[in-house]
């Protein structure tokens, strides 16, 4: 047994409830327009929690792997698994170094909305680029650095009703205490300077070949993006 643990493991059910709990997978097009064709395609969701970009990486067609550091996120994943099956396989691993994954065994790696919430981002990025085949493609999506910052908020234009993002201690990376973040999520998250996340990529040879910023349906992120989207490929 493994004595691998998450941050999530004590919120797992309440994520659950809250994220996908019927199992029906994400629902999202620009996740859907990154990762492309799928058919035939071998794919890792890293940090996969719950399963739900594996779920949607298999009903495009994948055949997947998920693998998270939390075993109680993984459970209600397999829980999904058996009452609709994919053919989804779950495993419990560390994003940083993805042990219980080969070399080159994957065409494509997904991590969605999770490398802020991963301590170490050089090996975990390196470990990302070990298990693509020569020329496999990566997609990730981040909370967006540049609105998302240790310190943000917004201000409110009373008199045109719209809203403006602030955005404070930029350059400050490591681990901070968020009291913002969704209540379902761990306080502790990991900032990091887009450029950051660019050098990183590249050094662990996996440049980018495209970024998307969509804007939000809520007011606040009608006037910054909240997400940001990128595809790598191996070289």
């Amino acid at each position: 047994m493994s004595n691998l643990t998450s941050s999530y493991d004590a919120l797992a059910d309440a994520y659950h409830a809250t994220v996908d709990p019927d199992g029906a997978g994400l629902n999202d097009p620009t996740f859907d327009e990154l990762v492309g064709d799928l058919r035939g395609q071998r794919v890792a969701a890293v940090a996969c929690g719950q399963g739900r970009d594996a779920r949607r990486l298999a009903d495009l067609g994948a055949d997947v792997v998920g693998i998270d550091a939390s075993e109680s996120l993984l459970a209600h994943a397999r829980d999904l698994e058996q009452q609709t099956p994919r053919g989804v396989s779950y495993l419990h691993g560390d994003a940083q170094d993805l042990a219980p994954l080969a070399d080159a065994s994957f065409d494509g790696v997904v991590c969605h909305m999770a490398l802020m919430d991963i301590p170490e981002l050089e090996p975990t990025l390196r470990s990302v680029a070990r298990i693509l085949k020569p020329g496999g493609w990566f997609v990730a999506s981040i909370t967006h650095p540049c609105y998302k910052s240790p310190a943000h908020g917004e201000l409110v234009d009373h008199v045109e009703g719209t809203y403006r993002r602030i955005s404070g201690r930029y350059f400050e990376e490591g681990p901070h205490n968020s009291a913002t973040r969704w209540e379902i999520l761990p306080r502790v998250a990991y900032h990091r300077t887009l450029s950051t996340y660019v050098n990183t990529l590249v050094v662990a040879g996996l440049p980018i070949v495209r970024m998307a910023e969509p804007l939000g349906d809520k007011p606040v992120w009608k006037e910054a993006a909240c997400i940001l989207w990128f595809r790598c490929l191996a070289q």
